[in-house]
Order: structure tokens, then C-alpha cells, then sequence
């Protein structure tokens, strides 16, 4: 089911142009080609993809090209998938529903990065 007009131009004036949603192993995928971390966080700016569809015992999931290091010099326990070809990592990050509308679940998986930092 392709991104509703709305949803699209949140993610795009959130996330940069050129966000698109895929499907893969029956999972929906969004594609974010900027997504910057909250503050301290290296790396700062990344692509990510969001599976806004329950994996590997997650509501939903925010992979990452790299696995995130907090402000705090921290890095949380993370896993590693390959989706679309790339090998992405995502935090242990539960109860973001992907019921939420795109933008606002993203935003809350961000919001634990900091609160955590």
C-alpha cells in the first residue's frame, strides 16, 4: 500500500525528498534518506529505514546505517538486519506502535535516542 499524499509530504519535509516505501518478506518499508539524531549523537545524520510492521519481536523498528552512539558515549544493545540489501542496526527500542502515522512513529523512536542520552 503506497504512502498516503499526506503521510508522503510529512516524511519529506521531516526526512528530505526522496522518501519511498517498499515491501519486502511481506514487511512495509520507509526509506528516509536524512534523518538527523538528536543532538551528541555520532553519527549525527544518517539514512535510516523504519519498518512500520512487527520484526523480530517489535512492534516497529528504525534501522540505521551504523549502530548509534548517545551523547552519552553510550551505544545501546542493538541487532543487525539485512533489508533491501543493506546491513542496517537498529536500538532495542519497544512500544512504538506502527499504527502511528509514519512521521509520528519515527519521531518517537528519535525521541528515545535523546531520552536515553
Amino acid at each position: 500500500m503506497p504512502l498516503a499524499p499526506e503521510d508522503q509530504r510529512a516524511l519529506e519535509t521531516l526526512f528530505g525528498p526522496g522518501v519511498q516505501e517498499q515491501t519486502e518478506l511481506g514487511l512495509r518499508l520507509i526509506v528516509l534518506p536524512t534523518v538527523a539524531l538528536p543532538p551528541g549523537c555520532n553519527p549525527n545524520i544518517s539514512m535510516a529505514i523504519y519498518v512500520a510492521s512487527t520484526f523480530q519481536s517489535y512492534d516497529s523498528r528504525l534501522y540505521f546505517e551504523a549502530p548509534i552512539t548517545l551523547a552519552s558515549g553510550i551505544c545501546p544493545p542493538t541487532t543487525a538486519a539485512v533489508l533491501l540489501g543493506r546491513s542496517l542496526y537498529a536500538a532495542s527500542i519497544q512500544g512504538v506502535s506502527p499504527s502511528l502515522p509514519p512521521h509520528q512513529a519515527i519521531l518517537a523512536h528519535l525521541e528515545r535516542y535523546k531520552a536515553t542520552s
